[in-house]
């Protein structure tokens, strides 16, 4: 049986339409949904126990501390079935045999490896109608199965088994469980792209800006990465600021970071840089694969599909000088003057 663990935090709008969702999935699969609410006050709770009675599977509602790590594991205790898929609530299947194909999948998948955890492409459910070109970039990344590529908007599915052998997610902070976990499936398995399309919310990108909210990720990617541990300890306080604003303002995280980057002194803040250069210099393969996307997306081809060709000779010429010592000193020399300069235009908008 297939345990699905959703985490809930207020999120009334959406439950329903993600219950009834997984109403529509046929096939022979059998799975139960554990709803793990973290204190909602907007009555999240009362709808889904509203509808329990008309779904077709068992829906159990709990309740844990409000902290997305802590939620998820709890419902991994709780589950019963011997497969878990972790899902957000903002979630739903396009089609209704995902269920059915992500399971055969997995059972192949088995046969060759033995730990192994898939992941569905994404798409995006936009209201705005803007930053096509960079959405297709997205949705097409959620096709790979390479390190910073897979987040939890993609639900993990694995074995209960596998899943206690990783040590479930880190509840330590607030931010990056999926990431942490992710790597670690990397480290210790495989990763699989599942062969059925799960719809994600915009709304964070939407509310917040695309912008800023993908520049925000790609530090905390970063900083999770150079094992800056202390960041994530003293973000929170920095993020609860953001929470009724629209626009994501990211001058108290770049802040922090400077300010943490201090704390041990020079010469750990220079390792910290190379470190850092290190790894935007592996991630440089984007731009390549960036070039691809545009190229596929004027052929109308869909986020996935057509080659790759910019990526190839990247892979086998310029990575060679990229990633190399030379070049995670260049790239973090330059990673620095991009922060510093970035923070620099923050300070000055709001002396003016």
């Amino acid at each position: 049986m297939l345990s699905i663990i959703i985490p809930c935090l207020n999120e009334v709008r959406l439950i329903p339409e993600l219950l009834r969702c997984l109403d529509r999935q046929h096939g022979s699969i059998h799975f139960e949904v554990l709803l793990i609410d973290g204190g909602s006050r907007d009555g999240s709770l009362a709808v889904a126990f509203q509808l329990k009675c008309q779904l077709s599977y068992d829906l159990r509602l709990l309740s844990s501390r409000s902290n997305r790590a802590i939620q998820m594991n709890y419902g991994a205790l709780q589950a019963k079935g011997e497969d878990l898929l972790f899902l957000h609530a903002d979630s739903m299947f396009l089609m209704p045999d995902s269920l059915q194909q992500a399971a055969q999948h997995m059972a192949q998948q088995r046969q060759l490896k033995k730990n192994v955890a898939g992941h569905f492409a994404l798409r995006f459910k936009r209201d705005q109608v803007d930053h096509a070109v960079a959405y297709y970039f997205y949705e097409a990344k959620t096709h790979l199965n390479n390190l910073d590529t897979i987040n939890g908007d993609q639900g993990f599915w694995l074995s209960q088994y596998f899943f206690n052998q990783l040590g479930g997610f880190d509840e330590t902070s607030s931010f990056m469980e999926d990431a942490r976990l992710a790597k670690k499936i990397f480290e210790q398995g495989e990763w699989t792209t599942l062969p059925a399309l799960l719809e994600t919310s915009a709304r964070r990108f939407e509310t917040e800006g695309l912008k800023q909210r993908q520049t925000l990720n790609a530090l905390l990617c970063g900083f999770n990465h150079i094992g800056m541990n202390h960041y994530f300890a003293k973000a929170g306080s920095a993020y609860r600021t953001q929470m009724y604003t629209k626009r994501l303002n990211l001058y108290p995280f770049f802040k922090l970071a400077h300010d943490v980057s201090l704390e041990y002194g020079v010469i750990t803040a220079l390792a910290r840089w190379y470190a850092t250069g290190e790894y935007v210099a592996s991630n440089a393969w984007q731009l390549a694969f960036a070039l691809d996307c545009r190229k596929n997306q004027r052929r109308g081809l869909s986020p996935g599909e057509g080659e790759l060709s910019s990526w190839k000779i990247y892979k086998k010429t310029v990575r060679y000088g990229v990633e190399s010592r030379l070049g995670y000193g260049i790239t973090a020399i330059l990673t620095f003057f991009w922060f510093y300069a970035t923070l620099g235009l923050m300070r000055l908008k709001l002396a003016l």
